[in-house]
């Protein structure tokens, strides 16, 4: 029979090690923040966290782990500011935040993350320091905005002056309040391969425009590149296509791409177009 000294001290230990992980896990901001370049930051389980996370340049934050951020609509969720690089973040459920996971730096690589039920636009590459970031194998939906009565949350966005050798790879948005992607100008031709855009143009009772992919906008004159991508089922925006050059003058290249069930023909603008099945 074990006696109650024996009991006492397999409880205390039970209590501490419930204690540090709790104090691991209510520390996860700080960590990541002050972790140094070549640190990988291991996570795993679920965080609640209050703040952004800005992370510094050459850090890896591995999971699968997902962070739940309270911040809403006054703060992003990961953060790379326009001076970081080299930034990994890899299997990461981000929510609850404005732009889940936002993009300022170069160079920096987002895979298999999802992006679902922020504020804003799930994850956005932004700026003219955004070079050379590579999103692959990620998902973002359910994503919407209440300032803009959904006409702003995106699934992916690349925006706003980004610059050249920006890539997204493989991955999905669907069911986002706006588009599945908007590359609102951007300075240089962004790269998408391999993805899916389906359902988008309404989320949470907000309803925005709803492409699949909006590929510029009034003023752009840029080529963006298109391959081996699908467009379906957006048909619940205000004017939702399957691919939209969207006032973009630039030779767009679209390539073995496929679109139908949307709610409009598509915009194709000047685009190039080969291989592909088009509504």
């Amino acid at each position: 029979m074990q006696s109650r000294k024996y009991k006492s001290t397999v409880s205390l230990v039970l209590a501490l090690l419930a204690m540090s992980a709790t104090a691991a896990k209510a520390d996860i901001r700080t960590t990541i923040q002050g972790a140094a370049s070549g640190t990988t930051v291991t996570v795993s389980g679920t965080y609640t966290v209050t703040a952004k996370i800005t992370v510094p340049s050459g850090v890896t934050v591995k999971g699968p782990a997902t962070f739940k951020f309270t911040t809403g609509a006054s703060a992003d969720g990961f953060y790379i500011p326009a001076g970081n690089h080299n930034v990994t973040l890899q299997s990461l459920t981000v929510t609850g935040a404005n732009h889940g996971i936002m993009v300022y730096g170069y160079s920096n690589s987002i895979q298999s993350c999802i992006a679902t039920a922020n504020k804003n636009t799930g994850i956005e590459l932004i700026g003219s320091a955004a070079k050379n970031n590579t999103v692959n194998n990620c998902q973002s939906y359910t994503n919407a905005d209440t300032a803009a009565a959904g006409g702003n949350a995106d699934g992916y966005g690349a925006k706003q002056g980004c610059s050249s050798g920006n890539k997204f790879t493989n991955c999905d948005a669907h069911q986002n309040s706006d588009d599945g992607w908007d590359c609102e100008k951007s300075v240089s031709p962004v790269t998408i391969s391999g993805c899916k855009s389906y359902n988008n143009g309404y989320a949470a009772g907000l309803t925005g425009n709803g492409n699949g992919f909006k590929l510029g906008i009034a003023g752009d004159n840029v080529a963006h590149i298109l391959t081996n991508s699908s467009a379906y089922s957006n048909t619940k925006g205000d004017s939702a296509h399957g691919i939209a050059a969207n006032h973009n003058t630039g030779k767009i290249q679209i390539s073995g791409c496929h679109t139908y069930s949307n709610k409009n023909k598509d915009d194709l603008g000047n685009a190039v177009v080969s291989n592909s099945t088009l509504q």
